[in-house]
Parts: structure tokens; C-alpha cells; sequence
């Protein structure tokens, strides 16, 4: 096994340089001293002696200290007969090694960048050749093993190339070579071959590695045959640098573009200190590469200036941690594979001569390398810290100081909205769309999208795509964005509430959507989702169908939401429902055929259930409205789809077919539930409005009473159960009048009617308290008046009427049915909602706050407690508790 050393590029050099010493020697010693330089060098002969004679021709030199490392083996392979045969053998069976070390010794004299595994492979090599002909190779490296310490003098083997002027720096990474980014450094090679693209960025975090990246495109760019650029500058914009003490101030440091046109000037002439203009004169004919690194520490104004300075053969590589604008071509710079980070850490700390650190188990080092985020300066860094005495768990714990570093410059760039979306994500502590992201932020959908992209040039949050959805990406914060809020940079606990609070109220108004949609899916509240990645615009609509007394503010919601889906069937099927229920007609039927043409094929089932009830009850067009209500039942096929053809069947007086879809849809869902008085209120007005029809069409008043009959009996089956359903209740009443028109309507009462009289009047009088909350009771007395009067009336009968009008008159139902109100106390106000004291609601009636006609604040420091007010009943509500539909505050 091959003993590890510690191995920098010049501690690489001298070892090289003693393996080519020794070649030379066995050259001198077995071939030159028995032939000539041209039969000893053969066609090798003619280079080494024109390098030679431009050295100055010295003819103390030997001619063998002219020729390469590959030149000088070749030639005493060629001479192996001439050679000692423990030597012959030897170098005929290390041809491989040599093979392998002529590459690294290209790149360590050339000042090129080394690659990863160069150190061991050289080492791995020289150590082949063993025999008492390598005296000078073996002695190195007994000193590099001996003397990790030990730097030997090094000049920069920095050259000028034959074909291309640079001023290309020597790598910072030859320790390990450029780790993980082969694939990287092709397609920045390939750009910038092509030249398709004037300016290409590498982006990335702090510390990514995109100046290492950056230098190695450069140098293979430099080395290409087919490179097209005659000049490739470098200027570093780097002002500080990291060091296992803390941020250092680099001296002389190039901090502006003025600076840097002085520095790229003087490549060309020394004496150079013009401006930018100046520099574009110098450069102007001449197909330059220009690399300029760490860009983020000079205004982005300034690059684009410069860009627009210098002439059209001029090309562009940058680093940046958040990019220059639209004119650049990105190539974003991640962390590295886990493979490569462990690969790098194992290189690097045998570098630094932690072996003991090299052996850990994979399974460690991948702990260790992911806590570093798989960031290569982060790794160097800690090795570093460690190599200097700190204990290896609290580097690994205290990474303050490398994440400030690696972030402020960023930070610090960024305007209050794109801080406040840092906030956002931070608190969420997940991944989240840009929709959730827009209503937890109120930013609008385009200063959302600005700030987004600004934080994922700077490396601050990651954009993925959602499993479920592919074209729904996911913003999350990096690592080091996590831990420079959480340490550096923590928001305010106050802020951090309040975005868990709103989380928290979407997360429940999709519970309640959920819900809502399983009760009832075509509800007028209920709202549809196509997927998951629907859920904000979902919030969105159901607030604006909350809002829909306040139209403007309902509107608002409406518009964001088509910002963030815009094309969402459902935002503008909510749209058109609204604008129905505000009348603007014509409005709203062009807007559900938006909805129409967006929709998928639920979505068009529903749209079209909506659209039917839209085109019956407010256009007044039964035969469309039937047309859709099939569409809609065609796909769903449940209770409320037949419900609606069952009530436009009603509308267009085919009440036989009307009562087939009621009773269908009646026998689809569970009693007592809402669904299920909703469509057995539209049965007894079915028979109610049957009966009428029998009556004054037909002149049919026995038949006319059945049928009515019929509605009445439905109803007070449901009210005798204790349902407190106004609606419903109102249903049942007109039928009880319908029947009473039809059993009067020849003055006098058919005995056959006798029965059904009795028991509708008792069951009428039984339940007046529900009745005579409904507007319908208004007339009713005047029904039964004319009842009392008619011919045939038993006196049963005319003692249940008598009573019945009797109890009208002494509750004042008249006046309360008026359009002034019910007088009422505030009994009980909880800040948004409370409750009105009445002797005819037993228990109390409700109302929110956005009834209230006249409420000039809101919360619970209103006292409305004991408040007179006046009041009316919603008719239309159901549930066990009246409703209020407005209070006025006496």
C-alpha cells in the first residue's frame, strides 16, 4: 500500500522535478557517453536543441535537460539494451505510471489547474520506480513523508501562452483538484466555444465553488486548440476572504469597475490607468475573454455599463451570487452530489495530513458533509478549523460565523418585500407555492414573482417542482438561508405569529372547503378544486363569496386569485355567480361561458350546474337553463343536479316530470339534513303550484285540493319533527292556502273536505308560531276568513278559524311582518357576532356583525349589550337557530 504526504503544487514539483533530474542522469550516464546527441535523440533531437539555442546556446548544458518528461523516457525505452537490465526492466514495466504522471507534470509546470487525484497518482507513480537509479526521486519523497510542514521555494510557473495572452491566476484548489464539477466545466467550455451567448453567469451561494469553476472553464478554454479568443483577462471584485479566524480584508483589492479596467489594462500595457473607455479602444479588433469574479460587490448598473462600454468581440464569464439582469446566460451552481462532498472531504483532509479524519466511515463523513450543506468552501472550512485545534462537533456545531460570510452580501441587497418573503418562509418552515406564498405575504402576484427570482439568484430558496403537480414549483429557503434567519438574521417572534395565524386560517378554510364540498358539492358557497395546488385560490374564493354583500371587496379577492390561477375555471364560475347574485345579468353569462370554455370536463358539469340555475332564475330562459342542468346531471348524476331539472320542470309547468327528479333527488340524500329540506321544500311547492295550475287553468277545485293537500301534508310532517326551516315552513303554508282557494272556490266547502279542513287547521294553528314569522301569514287570516264564511262549514271547523284569525290580531304578526321590523335587546355581542332577545325565539336570535346597517366599529370593546334594536327574520335560513337578515341599532 502507497503511503499518503501532504501534497501542494510545489511540494508536487519538486518531486517531479527530481523524477525528470533522474532520467536525465541515466540519460547522460548510458546513452550520451557512447553516441551523440542526434543518434541518442533521434527525432527528439531537432525541439531540444532549438530550445537550446533560444536558452542562449549554452554548450555546458546537457542537451538532455532540454527534453520533457515523456521525451526523455521514450528515448531510453528506445535504449534499453544500452541500459543496466535491473533499469531496462523497470522502466519497460512503469510505462503505465509514466503515463499517468506526464499529465500532472504538464499542469504543476505549466501553472495549469490540478485535478482531483493528481497528488496520489504522482506519488503512486514515483514510488514504482524503486531500483538504486532513482536516488534523487527517493529521497524527495522521504522528505515529504518525513515533513508535512515543509514548503519548498516555488516561483508561479504562471506562462503566457503562444496563442493567447492571460493573466489567468494559479487555482486555490490544487490541493484536491476541482471536485464534482466535470460536467459544470463542459457546459461553460461549450458556451463559451459556441459564443452564442455574450455574457455567461455562474451563480450560486457563497462558497459553491463558482470562482474554482469559473478559473478551471477559463484554463480549459486557454489550453483548446480550437480556442477562438486571442486575449482572456481575469479581475477578481473579491474584498474579504475566510479564514478559520474570522473574515479577513483583502489588501489591494480591486473594489469597482474603474479598478478593475485599470487591472485588465495593465495585462496589455503596464503603464495603463485609463478609463473604461480607454480600455474598449485597446480591445476593440481583438477577440477577448473576459472573466470577472465575486460580481455581487459592485452595483449591477456598473457591469451593464461596462458591458455596453467594451466592443462586440469581447465575451463575458462572471460569478455572482445573484446574477446581473436579463443579458445574461445563468448557469446555476448547486451543492455537491454527496458522493463528490465525500469525496472532497477525504482528499482534503489528507491534504492537511488528518488521516484519521480520511478513515471515517462513509456514513460519518456523509452526516458531517450534509450538516456543511455539501458546500466546498463550508467543508474546507471546518477541515481547516479542525486542522487548527478546534474540536471537530462544535465546528460543526458554531457555523455562524462561515454562514454570514457566505449570505450577508446577499442580505443586505435585498428590499423590504423580498425580506418579507424570507420571513414567510422561514416561519412556515417548508416548502410552499408561490400562490400560498401571495396571499401569506399580500404581495401582488408580479412583486411576488420579482422577489422570488431575486432570492433564487442569490441562492437564498430553492424552486422545485410539486410531486403532484410538475407545473406547480415549490419555493423553499436553502440551508444557509435557514440558518442565517434562524442565528444571524431571526425575525421578529410577533411576525413570525402572525404568518402562522394566517397559514393556520387557510389550512382551515380548506378543511371547511372539504367539507362543504362533501355536504353538498354544487352548494352556492361550495367551492372546486382541481388538485391540491388549487387549495390559496380556493381561500380566495370562498373570502370573496364571504364578501359578496361588499362587492368591491369580493372583487379584490377575485382579481388576485386570477392573478395566481388565471386560467382556473372556478375563479370565474365564482365570479359569474356573484355578479347573478348583483344582477348584472348579462355580465355574469358571459363570464360563465369564460368558465365554459377553461373548463375540463368536471369542471363544465359544474360551471353548467351553476349557469342552469343562473339562466332560469335571473334570464328567465328555462328551455338553456334546462339544457346545461342536464349537462351538469348527465356527469354527477345526485340529489342536487336532479333537484335543479326537477324546479326548471316546475318553472315550465311540466310538473309531472318536475315531481319524478324531486322525488329522485329526494330519495338520493338523508333526511333532516339541509340538502334534504331544500329539495322537499321545492316538492311542496311543486303540489302547490300543481294545484293552482288545476284550479285556474283546469277549473278542477276537487283535484286542485288534493294536490295542495298534498304539499301541506309533506311539510307539517317535517315541521312536526321540530324543523326550524322558514322556507320550508313558508312552502307549507301557501300550499294550506292553496287548499283552502280550492275548497272555497264554488263559495261553498264539499263535505268530502271535511277531514282534511279539520286536521290542516288544527295542524296550522298547532304550529303559528313558525308561520307567522313567515311573510306568506300576512294573508292567510284573510283565507280563513273567507273559509269561516263559505257554505258547509262545520262549526268545528269555524271555531278552529275563528281562533286562528284571533291569535293574529293579539300578536300583532301584521305590524311584525312589515317591512319596520321586529323589535328586539341585544342580549349577548362576542365582537363579531351576537344575539337579539325576542318572546317568540325562545332561543334568541343570531346575527353577525355584517348585517348591522348601521355599526360604525367592530370587536369586543362595541358594548351593544342590551341595545334596542329592530330586526327581521331571513327567511331563507335554516338550522335550528333563527338568523337576523339585517339589525338596525335603535
Amino acid at each position: 500500500m502507497i503511503k499518503h504526504a501532504r501534497m501542494t503544487r510545489s511540494r508536487l514539483y519538486v518531486l517531479i522535478d527530481s523524477f525528470e533530474s533522474d532520467m536525465r542522469k541515466v540519460l547522460v550516464r548510458y546513452v550520451l557517453d557512447h553516441l551523440n546527441e542526434e543518434e541518442a535523440l533521434g527525432a527528439n533531437y531537432k525541439r531540444a536543441n532549438e530550445r537550446r539555442e533560444a536558452d542562449g546556446d549554452d554548450s555546458d548544458v546537457s542537451i538532455a535537460e532540454y527534453l520533457d518528461l515523456r521525451e526523455c523516457y521514450d528515448i531510453l525505452n528506445r535504449h534499453r539494451d544500452a541500459l543496466p537490465g535491473e533499469l531496462a526492466r523497470e522502466l519497460r514495466g512503469n510505462t503505465t505510471q509514466t503515463d499517468a504522471l506526464t499529465p500532472i507534470r504538464n499542469r504543476v509546470m505549466h501553472g495549469r489547474p490540478l485535478q482531483e487525484g493528481d497528488a496520489e497518482k504522482a506519488i503512486s507513480s514515483t514510488n514504482a520506480f524503486t531500483s538504486r537509479f532513482w536516488s534523487s526521486t527517493q529521497d524527495t519523497l522521504q522528505h515529504l513523508y518525513a515533513d508535512p510542514a515543509w514548503e519548498p521555494a516555488f516561483g508561479s510557473m504562471v506562462k503566457k501562452s503562444d496563442k493567447v495572452l492571460h493573466n489567468l491566476p494559479l487555482p486555490e484548489f490544487d490541493e484536491t483538484g476541482l471536485v464534482g464539477r466535470s460536467q459544470d466545466c463542459k457546459t461553460i467550455v461549450s458556451h463559451l466555444m459556441r459564443r452564442r451567448e455574450s455574457m455567461i453567469t455562474i451563480t450560486g451561494e457563497g462558497g459553491i465553488g463558482k470562482t474554482a469553476l469559473a478559473l478551471q472553464a477559463a484554463y480549459s478554454v486557454l489550453d483548446s486548440d480550437d480556442s477562438p479568443y486571442e486575449c482572456i483577462l481575469w479581475v477578481s471584485l473579491k474584498t474579504e476572504r475566510l479564514t478559520v479566524s474570522g473574515v479577513e480584508t483583502i489588501v489591494d483589492a480591486v473594489r469597482d469597475i474603474t479598478g478593475a479596467a485599470h487591472h485588465l489594462g495593465r495585462v496589455i500595457d503596464d503603464k495603463f490607468s485609463g478609463s473604461v473607455a480607454d480600455l474598449a479602444d485597446m480591445l476593440e479588433g481583438i477577440e477577448t475573454l473576459l472573466v470577472v469574479d465575486n460580481l455581487e460587490t459592485v452595483d449591477g448598473s456598473e457591469i451593464v455599463a461596462l458591458y455596453e462600454s467594451l466592443p462586440d468581440s469581447v465575451t463575458y464569464l462572471l460569478t455572482s451570487r445573484i446574477g446581473v439582469g436579463q443579458i445574461e446566460r445563468r448557469v446555476p451552481l448547486g451543492p455537491l452530489r454527496e458522493k463528490d462532498a465525500e469525496g472532497l472531504f477525504r482528499s482534503f483532509t489528507r491534504a492537511r495530513g488528518l488521516e484519521w479524519m480520511a478513515q471515517l466511515k462513509s456514513s460519518t463523513i456523509g452526516e458531517v458533509v450534509s450538516r456543511l450543506r455539501q458546500s466546498p468552501l463550508a467543508i474546507r472550512w471546518y477541515i481547516l478549523s479542525v486542522e487548527s485545534g478546534v474540536q471537530p462537533n462544535p465546528a460543526l456545531a458554531d457555523q455562524d460565523q462561515l454562514i454570514n460570510f457566505c449570505v450577508r452580501s446577499v442580505y443586505d441587497t435585498l428590499g423590504t418585500t423580498t425580506q418579507q418573503l424570507l420571513v414567510v418562509l422561514y416561519s412556515l418552515d417548508r416548502a410552499a407555492t408561490s400562490d400560498e406564498l401571495a396571499i401569506l405575504t399580500d404581495l401582488s402576484v408580479d412583486d411576488l414573482r420579482r422577489a422570488v427570482q431575486k432570492l433564487s439568484r442569490g441562492s437564498m430558496v430553492t424552486v422545485n417542482s410539486d410531486r403532484e403537480n410538475t407545473l406547480t414549483p415549490k419555493i423553499n429557503l436553502t440551508e444557509a438561508a435557514q440558518h442565517f434567519l434562524r442565528s444571524i438574521e431571526p425575525p421578529r417572534s410577533s411576525d413570525v405569529s402572525r404568518i402562522l395565524s394566517r397559514a393556520q386560517d387557510i389550512r382551515k378554510s380548506e378543511e371547511l372547503r372539504r367539507a362543504d364540498e362533501a355536504e353538498r358539492a354544487l352548494a352556492p358557497v361550495a367551492v372546486h378544486v382541481r388538485g391540491a395546488h388549487d387549495g390559496p385560490t380556493a381561500h380566495l374564493l370562498r373570502l370573496a363569496l364571504r364578501a359578496r354583500d361588499d362587492f368591491d371587496r369580493a372583487r379584490e379577492h377575485l382579481n388576485k386569485a386570477r392573478q395566481m390561477n388565471p386560467d382556473f375555471w372556478e375563479v370565474d364560475r365564482v365570479e359569474a355567480f356573484l355578479l347573478s347574485s348583483r344582477g348584472h345579468v348579462d355580465q355574469a353569462t358571459a363570464t360563465y361561458n369564460t368558465a365554459l370554455r377553461k373548463a375540463d370536463e368536471k369542471g363544465k358539469a359544474v360551471v353548467s350546474h351553476y349557469l342552469a340555475g343562473h339562466l332560469a332564475r335571473k334570464v328567465h330562459d328555462p328551455v338553456r337553463a334546462l339544457e346545461y342542468a342536464q349537462i351538469a346531471h348527465e356527469y354527477f348524476k345526485n340529489a342536487e343536479t336532479a333537484h335543479l331539472i326537477g324546479t326548471i320542470l316546475l318553472w315550465q309547468r311540466e310538473y309531472e316530470k318536475s315531481q319524478g327528479y324531486l322525488m329522485s333527488a329526494l330519495e338520493k340524500v338523508e333526511e333532516k339534513g339541509k340538502l334534504y329540506r331544500i329539495i322537499l321544500t321545492s316538492l311542496i311547492d311543486s303540489w302547490q303550484r300543481w294545484s293552482e295550475h288545476v284550479l285556474e287553468r283546469d277549473m278542477r277545485p276537487a283535484e286542485a285540493a288534493h294536490k295542495a293537500y298534498t304539499g301541506f301534508t309533506l311539510g307539517i310532517q317535517e315541521l312536526r319533527r321540530g324543523t326550524f326551516d322558514l322556507r320550508l315552513a313558508a312552502g307549507t303554508l301557501e300550499s294550506s292556502k292553496a287548499f283552502i282557494r280550492a275548497i272555497t272556490a264554488t263559495g261553498a266547502m264539499e263535505i268530502a273536505f271535511e277531514e282534511k279542513t279539520y286536521f290542516l287547521l288544527r295542524d296550522v294553528e298547532t304550529h303559528t308560531e313558525i308561520f307567522e314569522k313567515c311573510k306568506a301569514w300576512v294573508r292567510m287570516p284573510g283565507h280563513v276568513a273567507k273559509l269561516f264564511r263559505a257554505q258547509n262549514v262545520s262549526d268545528r271547523i269555524r271555531v278552529l278559524c275563528r281562533e286562528i284569525v284571533d291569535s293574529a290580531a293579539s300578536q300583532d304578526s301584521l305590524t311584525n311582518a312589515t317591512e319596520g321590523g321586529i323589535s328586539g335587546r341585544v342580549s349577548g355581542w362576542l365582537g363579531r357576532y351576537g344575539f337579539i332577545q325576542h318572546p317568540d325565539f325562545p332561543t334568541d336570535v343570531f346575527f353577525p356583525a355584517s348585517v348591522i346597517r348601521n355599526l360604525e366599529a367592530r370587536g369586543e370593546d362595541v358594548d351593544l349589550i342590551g341595545r334596542l334594536v329592530r330586526f327581521d327574520i331571513d327567511e331563507y335560513q335554516t338550522g335550528t337557530r333563527p338568523r337576523a337578515r339585517w339589525v338596525h341599532i335603535a
